[in-house]
């Protein structure tokens, strides 16, 4: 899947010969990227994660917060794909010594999915999944209820909202799969443990999780 080059801030044409760029110099200048160590750091210090992949805060910065607003509301499923093939191109693969890697959107509810037309975290792990050249299971985890918004509550609010909110599908799972979880936003980090607990108890192996943004 190819899409044009164009800069997601202000339009301009990218020029160079790759195809995952995502901003030109201007706009990225200021982008609070957490691609270098910082960002797993981060992210296992709110779960415990073997392997954390990061793209940037999003704590303070409009543009970076309009991207995602578009992304999850506005049903933009070709920029959810170029964030996940950028995040791809900036991260280096996970090798882990025996079974293949697969990647796993966290789920919507079927209800949450007809409301949006679609899972943002699904297009942003095939962006993720081309750049990698992993599969996309997309059907591997399914979120059991509907009537629960993690939105505006405290962390340990959503750790205790979370459990059990997620379930795997055994078949959709092999037995030397190493599963990382695919969002857009980490916040508490609750989620992402919650679906790595359903994972590890449908026999598959969690080893950790990709995402766009730390809020």
């Amino acid at each position: 899947m190819l899409w044009p080059r164009h800069c997601v801030g202000c339009g301009d044409w990218l020029a160079g010969p790759t195809d995952w760029g995502i901003g030109c110099p201007r706009c990225t200048l200021d982008w609070p990227d957490l691609l270098g160590v910082a960002g797993p750091i981060l992210m296992k210090e709110r779960c415990r994660l073997e392997f954390g992949a990061v793209g940037f805060r999003l704590r303070g910065h409009a543009l970076l917060k309009a991207q995602l607003s578009e992304i999850k509301y506005g049903g933009n499923r070709r920029l959810a794909w170029r964030w996940g093939h950028w995040l791809g191109n900036h991260v280096p693969l996970p090798a882990p010594e025996n079974g293949r890697v697969i990647l796993v959107p966290v789920p919507l509810h079927w209800r949450k999915r007809a409301q949006r037309g679609y899972n943002q975290a699904e297009w942003i792990a095939r962006g993720l999944g081309s750049a990698w050249g992993l599969p996309v299971a997309a059907r591997a985890l399914k979120r059991t209820r509907h009537d629960v918004s993690l939105t505006h509550l405290s962390r340990a609010s959503r750790a205790e909202t979370v459990r059990e909110l997620y379930a795997a599908h055994r078949v959709a799972l092999q037995h030397d799969d190493h599963v990382i979880v695919v969002d857009d936003v980490m916040t508490t980090g609750a989620t992402l443990s919650a679906c790595g607990a359903a994972i590890r108890a449908a026999g598959g192996r969690w080893l950790g999780a990709a995402v766009l943004a730390l809020a």
